[in-house]
């Protein structure tokens, strides 16, 4: 699963589930990812910023449900593969990164 699928999967979560306790709504900084057992079944761990209650959410997806592949969720664009070599530049970049993000854009758009 895909972070498009799994951002999918938040906005319906947000769409139809409530805070058991006082029916408030989720927004996207209360749903966090606990984990996953492969695609088929996900975690994620709920906060109801209005009455402070916690949740755990299973979404389950059944691959008996389809025939072949699993179908992409949603209409979220699809980017591409990432490579492990995309991986230890992110990696590298990271590690001497001090987390100034005005300095990172102002050094950029001078060059």
């Amino acid at each position: 699963m895909n972070f498009h699928d799994l951002r999918i999967i938040v906005s319906q979560i947000k769409k139809t589930l409530k805070c058991p306790k006082c029916t408030g709504k989720y927004i996207d900084e209360d749903i966090e990812l606990i984990g996953s057992l492969g695609d088929e079944q996900i975690f994620f761990h709920a906060w109801c910023s209005e009455c402070e209650t916690q949740s755990v959410i299973n979404v389950q997806v059944d691959p008996q449900m389809f025939y072949g592949p699993l179908p992409k969720l949603g209409s979220a664009p699809r980017m591409g593969h990432v490579s492990a070599n995309e991986v230890l530049d992110m990696h590298n970049f990271l590690k001497s990164f001090n987390g100034d993000f005005d300095k990172m854009f102002d050094q950029e758009s001078k060059s």
